[in-house]
Parts: C-alpha cells; structure tokens; sequence
C-alpha cells in the first residue's frame, strides 16, 4: 500500500515539477511576439487490480503541445503579404509622384508655357536677338527638364532591380532556414514528441516568407511539410529547396538591361510576373506598369515636342539678306550656310527615348541667327514660323488629335498622383487588418502573465502536496518496516 502511494506521489511530483518548468518557459517568452505558450497535457496512469476493484496508480505526462491555430496563422500570413504588397506600392508610387514635384517652383508644365510664351515674344519682335537667346535657354531648361524626369525614373527602376536582387537572396535563407528546421522537427517528432519551439520558429520563418509574395504551407502526402508559391511553384519540400536567382535581361525595345527572377534550376524561365501580393508583386507591377507608362508618356511628350516644332521650324527661312533674281527667286552661292530647313530639335527617330535623347539642333546651339521666325526669306518683321511655334501649346496633337502636350502632361502627373493616393489609403487599410489578425493570434497563441502566475501558484501548490504525498507513504512504511521488526 506504501508502495503504491509512494508511485502516485512520485508521479505527481514529476508531472508538477514539468507544469512548473513549461509556465517558467511561457513567462520568460511572454515579450516574444512569435512564440505560442505551451501546455502540459496529462494522463492517467493505468488503473492497478487488486482483487475485485481496481485503484488509480497516479498521473504521467502525456505530451508537451503550444496552443496554436493554423487557420489563423494562414489567415495573418494572407494579411502580411497584402500589408507588404500595399506599404511597397505606396513607397514606390510616391517616389514615381516625387519625379513631377516642382523644382524651383516650376513644373514641366510651367516650363512648356515658358517655352512657347517666349516664341510669343519673339514674334513680336522678330529681330531681337535678346529674345533669341531666350528662347535657346527655355529650350535648354526644357530638354533638361526631360532629362532630369528620365534620370529620376531610371533611378528608381534602379532601385527597384536592386531590391529585387536582395529579396531573392533573403527568400533563399528563409528557405534554407525552413528546409532545416523541417529536417530537425521530422528528427525529433520520430519519437512522438512535438517540438513546439523549432515550429515556433519555423511559422517566424514562413511569416517573414510571407512579405515576399503569397505563400500556402501544407503536410503533403509523404507527411512533408511544404511551402507553395501561389502561381509559382513549390519553394520547400521537407528538407530540400528550390534555389531563387535573380538576372539581368535585356529589353528588346529599349535595349536596357533589368532584373528578373527565376528559379536556378530554370534560368531560361523568368517568374517575376507570376508572383502574387506581396513585395515582389508590387515591385514588379510598378516597374512594369506605372514607371512603364510614366516613361512613355514622357517620351510621347518628347518627340511630339520636337517633330511638331521641327516640322513648322524647317518651313521657315532665317532673317539674313539673300540674293534674289529678277522673278524674286533666291540665289545660293553656298557661302550663306543653311537658310531653311532648319531644324530647332534634333530630329527624334522614334518614341523609345526620346525625353533620353532630347537636344537642341547644332544649328541653334551654334547661332541664335538659325532660330527661325518668318515664312519667306528677306522679310525682316515676318513672324508667322515664329507665331505658328507658339500656337502649338493649345493644338492638339497626342493621341489621335484629341489632347495638347499640356493635358496630356497633367493626366500623366494627376495618374500617378491617383494612383499614390490610393497605396496609401490601402496600406493604411491592410495594416489595420494585419493588426486585426496579429490580435486574434495573440489572443489564441500569446502567453498571459496573470494565468501563468496563476498557474504557477496552482502547480506550486500541488508540487508541495504531492511531496507531503510521498513524506506520507515513507512513514508507513516506516511504521510497517517497525511493525515487523517487533
């Protein structure tokens, strides 16, 4: 009977000291936002015959398991590639809308209206060199205002390829990282024991996959844990991985190189576009959409600029004295240089570039005198060239003849400030969200220091209890010991 009371004792003894150790373990983790709190899990230990009933043998501990729902672990995981997805576009829009921000107070709009009022100056005084000289430099500001736009845009596919380069190199540790915890879980759960802290770390990995790109984890039928890519492919398969890399391609159209991601044992396959929410979606769709279409608006701008104004400019002939014979026709001797068919603009070739590509002719750059103002040669007060330049700012002449080059400019700023608007309202909306489920996660998993404290006042007590249990048992059979002595 001692015997048997000493075993109960014991046993109770074990399973306290195990509760008390497994509430230590919550509390020191209680800060630890990616740790879920454990419970010990007890059982009773098989029941001992003796004659006609049968009497409880004491308790042991069944398992060690951390309070976890993987709905809702999925569920934040879906939220954090939507938060990311959301803060990227944001970021990088609003760095796309910083590119048409006003430098010196003046816009590219206000620099155009400059640029034609000044051909509306020179009209009015053909002959004035001054005015001129004012119309190179407006020019200059605005090829340089092209520049500076293009140079900033570059900038930020710049930025955007490097990011690229450096999430493929984060996605491959946390895959490495998830490959071995795997191998060390499948390891130690061989013997039945769950490892709740390794999955812990594990689910940390899988979260911090999860700002990448949308990601669905599952136990395949092999009973390996896995992490699918959505619309991309498996990245982890139990201990093995499929290695990311990132490379540089060239466009066909534009000739620039730009970086794609792909799997290394795919490299002729680009995934890029297949990627779905998170950062690497939203990195892509910026680059490939808006700073796509921002370009080629720019460029639309460029070259109608230049072939519009070039058109009318080469109709025209500089205000120098020309010979002319006796019907009014002009004498060439060659010694005059170019005298019509004046080019303001370099002649753009095509649209791919040409905001890149914008200069003022060598003919202007060379003599204000080739900056054309009349229409027929030898009439010091013509201006209709001159005129005519200036009336392109209210023509219409992008897009099938239904918007000016301004209108055409201040949809492509007011787009992209639209559409950074809207990142904005919809990263603050995902955090909200993502904060949601962090709470419910918390609320499910987090470790509460009052019911640990609890806890550990109840497994304190009940520690002290069975070592009374066991004290108990010693002295009888102390006493039975002394009995047959006697």
């Amino acid at each position: 009977m001692g015997s048997d009371l000493f075993g109960i004792g014991k046993s109770a003894l074990g399973a306290s000291k195990k509760q008390l150790a497994t509430s230590s373990h919550n509390i020191a983790n209680a800060n630890n936002e990616n740790f879920s709190r454990q419970r010990v899990n007890l059982r009773t230990n098989t029941p001992i015959g003796e004659g006609n009933y049968a009497t409880g043998a004491g308790v042991n501990v069944r398992s060690i398991r951390r309070v976890h729902d993987e709905l809702v672990e999925k569920r934040l995981n879906d939220h954090i590639s939507a938060n990311n997805f959301d803060n990227e576009r944001a970021t990088q829009l609003t760095r796309v809308e910083e590119v048409f921000n006003e430098v010196n107070s003046e816009g590219m709009n206000k620099i155009l209206n400059r640029f034609y009022n000044s051909f509306r100056e020179l009209a009015n005084q053909p002959d004035n060199e001054t005015i001129r000289s004012i119309v190179r430099e407006n020019a200059r500001v605005v090829v340089n205002d092209f520049k500076r736009q293009m140079e900033s845009i570059g900038t930020i596919r710049d930025g955007i390829d490097k990011k690229l380069d450096i999430a493929v190199t984060d996605i491959n540790q946390l895959a490495y990282t998830i490959a071995k915890l795997n191998k060390q879980i499948a390891a130690i759960e061989v013997t039945s024991k769950e490892v709740g802290d390794l999955r812990d770390q594990r689910d940390e990995a899988v979260r911090s996959l999860s700002e990448y790109f949308d990601l669905k984890t599952y136990v395949d039928n092999k009973g390996q844990y896995t992490v699918n890519i959505e619309g991309v492919g498996t990245l982890v398969t139990g201990a093995t991985t499929q290695e990311m890399k990132a490379g540089k391609e060239l466009e066909s159209e534009t000739g620039r190189g730009k970086t794609e991601v792909f799997f290394k044992d795919k490299p002729a396959h680009a995934i890029t576009h297949k990627f779905q929410a998170g950062k690497l979606h939203a990195l892509y769709k910026t680059r490939e959409v808006e700073l796509k279409e921002v370009e080629d608006n720019i460029n639309e701008l460029a070259y109608v600029l230049a072939k519009s104004t070039n058109a009318i400019h080469r109709q025209g002939f500089k205000q120098v004295p020309l010979k002319t014979d006796a019907q009014g026709n002009i004498i060439l001797t060659g010694r005059e240089g170019k005298v019509t068919g004046i080019n303001f603009f370099k002649e753009p070739t095509s649209k791919v570039r040409a905001a890149e590509y914008l200069e003022i002719s060598n003919d202007v750059k060379d003599d204000l005198k080739n900056i054309v103002t009349g229409y027929e040669p030898n009439k010091p007060g013509d201006n209709r060239i001159a005129v005519a330049i200036s009336k392109l700012q209210y023509e219409k002449l992008i897009k099938g003849g239904s918007t000016t080059l301004e209108e055409h400019y201040l949809q492509t700023v007011g787009g992209i400030g639209l559409k950074a608007g809207k990142a904005k309202v919809d990263a603050d909306q995902s955090a909200g969200i993502l904060a949601q489920s962090k709470s419910i996660k918390e609320r499910v998993s987090g470790v509460s220091i009052d019911e640990e404290t609890a806890n550990m006042v109840k497994y304190q007590q009940a520690y002290q209890a069975s070592a009374r249990v066991i004290k108990v048992a010693d002295e009888m059979f102390d006493s039975v010991l002394n009995m047959v002595g006697n």
